[in-house]
């Protein structure tokens, strides 16, 4: 059963990986025995990250700084790490950014825009370069980090959510197409957790921690850390019969 979720010999690359989620992904991945390729707009804190998981691991952590958003950075990107490693088998894309708070009425061109370029298009770019790559050697998954909230309806969020509504519907398009190429691609759909971004949320509504946990069936916020047994699960090979799919990973919150 141990070898199933065994990643050794693998790559992984992981957007945002210098904070929340994406730091506990990055981490819990290279425990598994992948070598790691950590992504983050700082180069000092890629640096820092990196230097930390080959200290606490043993595997190898490439450092890239690089704006997810930055269309045209992507194909840079991916030459980089197949120079570094000659492959990529596990691409996360789980860089987001919800800055503020802002109705529809409200939303400006440029907030609408910067957003969209980090939650939408740049996962999708960086998927779309990597799948073809993926199945010249084999096939490989593909993780979306998307948010229980794209299954909802909120003030001030609809933005966020609605552009991780998208990229569900766009994970499924790429598991259809890819298929061929040996390529899975599922999306991971979190809660709760107590990340960055919930504590920015929570500087504009006091309560959002507390409604939050209250929303859930286990009545808490989650530990960043939870999210990793189901991100090895979608890396590996245990999951080796699923793609297209959305798993929600929130303590019981339900989605309507």
């Amino acid at each position: 059963m141990k070898n199933r979720f065994d990643l050794t010999g693998r790559v992984s690359l992981v957007t945002g990986a210098t904070k929340g989620l994406g730091r506990a992904m990055v981490q819990g991945l290279a425990e598994a025995g992948s070598d790691v390729v950590v992504v983050s707009r700082k180069a000092d804190l890629c640096e820092l990250v990196a230097k930390e998981i080959e200290e606490s691991t043993g595997r190898r952590a490439l450092p890239i700084a690089c704006h997810l958003g930055d269309w045209n950075a992507l194909p840079g990107l991916v030459d980089q790490v197949y120079g570094e490693f000659g492959k990529i088998d596990v691409l996360v894309n789980n860089a987001g950014i919800n800055p503020a708070m802002a109705t529809i009425i409200d939303m400006s061109e440029e907030y609408f825009d910067k957003l969209c370029s980090v939650n939408l298009k740049g996962p999708i770019r960086l998927a779309a370069l990597v799948a073809p790559r993926m199945g010249e050697h084999g096939g490989g998954s593909i993780i979306n980090v998307a948010t229980l909230g794209a299954y909802a309806a909120g003030p001030g969020v609809g933005t966020y959510t609605g552009l991780k509504a998208a990229l569900l519907n766009f994970t499924k398009t790429m598991a259809t197409e890819w298929v061929s190429l040996g390529v899975r691609v599922n999306a991971l759909s979190p809660g709760p957790f107590m990340t960055e971004m919930m504590k920015g949320t929570a500087k504009y509504d006091t309560s959002f921690v507390e409604r939050s946990a209250e929303a859930t069936l286990m009545k808490r916020v989650a530990d960043p850390d939870e999210v990793v047994g189901l991100t090895l699960f979608l890396a590996s090979d245990a999951s080796s019969y699923v793609t297209g799919e959305d798993y929600a990973i929130a303590g019981g919150m339900r989605s309507n």
